[in-house]
């Protein structure tokens, strides 16, 4: 099977060159590498010139990560496609690993990769190819007994679903609603060991993380609600499962960034889904947090963020 490989950048240039590099080092060679500029000003389109053929380059305006990735997957042709951000590492096994996963389980829709996370590349040494240790199951919604997603560097999808799904939507959280969207598509396989790529820990602005994710939450949440993914009232309690998962530590990070209304928003849109996963430590513990958090503030004279 041939893989396409896309990797989304911006500004990104220096980290982006060891990434394509990981890529091009590969010992599964059988692939096209797909890179999309979205709107960089360092000079990273000037440097993925002098890549071609080897690198495939498209450009578009700033527009985010999703529609990124959308515009690669207009131009993929592999049967699979992988997908890697701009500061990640595949290792030289990753994709010889992948295409094993996808010939034993008999071309499953959907693999999850194993993130080895990192701050300094001098931590990848200890990783090693190994055994293949996985685990799969019948689709994704039925993976929920416990957490099973790492973003979309360990997203590995056959292009065809991909396409039929609409590839990625275009706002925040983007990456957790497409393997929502993909849900029922046959064969969802989890990579526990070796590692399959390098995750990037970046540090940066803590009010911006959390407004990324509160917005990701939402947008879950109103999908949800609206009917947007498959599976109807049979898959529900799977679906809800997943996504409570997914919300949950992020209405306690918002408490702990004194987000305390945006954290109760999300807490009372999602109660009965909890109730029903009888996660009663949360919803007893959470607004216990929450008050002890307001009484400090109110003590120390804090404000309290709200939906700015």
């Amino acid at each position: 099977m041939d893989f396409s490989t896309i990797i989304p950048t911006f500004n990104r240039r220096e980290l982006l060159r060891r990434t394509i590099q990981s890529v091009l080092s590969q010992d599964q060679a059988k692939q096209e590498i797909i890179v999309v500029d979205d709107g960089s000003t360092d000079g990273t389109v000037e440097m993925l010139t002098v890549l071609a053929p080897r690198v495939q380059m498209f450009c578009q305006s700033n527009r985010g990560p999703g529609a990124a990735r959308n515009l690669g997957l207009s131009h993929a042709t592999g049967e699979y496609v992988a997908f890697l951000d701009s500061d990640d590492l595949w290792f030289p096994w990753t994709l010889a690993t992948y295409r094993r996963v996808i010939e034993q389980h008999v071309r499953p829709a959907f693999i999850a990769g194993c993130p080895l996370r990192f701050t300094d590349v001098s931590q990848l040494a200890a990783a090693s190819a190994g055994e293949i240790n996985v685990e799969s199951f019948p689709d994704y919604f039925a993976s929920g007994d416990q957490w099973r997603w790492f973003g979309a560097s360990s997203f590995v999808i056959r292009r065809d679903l991909l396409t039929a799904v609409g590839g990625f939507a275009v706002n925040d959280g983007e990456d957790a609603d497409l393997a929502m969207a993909l849900g029922v598509a046959p064969g969802f396989v989890q990579i526990k060991s070796p590692a399959t790529f390098g995750y990037q820990e970046q540090t940066g602005s803590l009010t911006g993380a959390l407004d990324y994710r509160y917005r990701g939450a939402c947008e879950l949440i109103g999908r949800e609600n609206d009917g947007k993914y498959p599976g109807g009232h049979i898959r529900q309690a799977e679906r809800r499962r997943i996504l409570t998962r997914h919300i949950r530590p992020v209405t306690l990070m918002l408490v702990d960034g004194d987000q305390i209304r945006r954290a109760w928003e999300i807490y009372r849109r999602t109660w009965t889904w909890n109730l029903a996963e009888r996660r009663i430590r949360y919803l007893l513990g959470m607004p216990a947090i929450a008050l002890m958090r307001l009484i400090t503030n109110r003590g120390s004279g804090r404000q309290t963020k709200g939906h700015t």
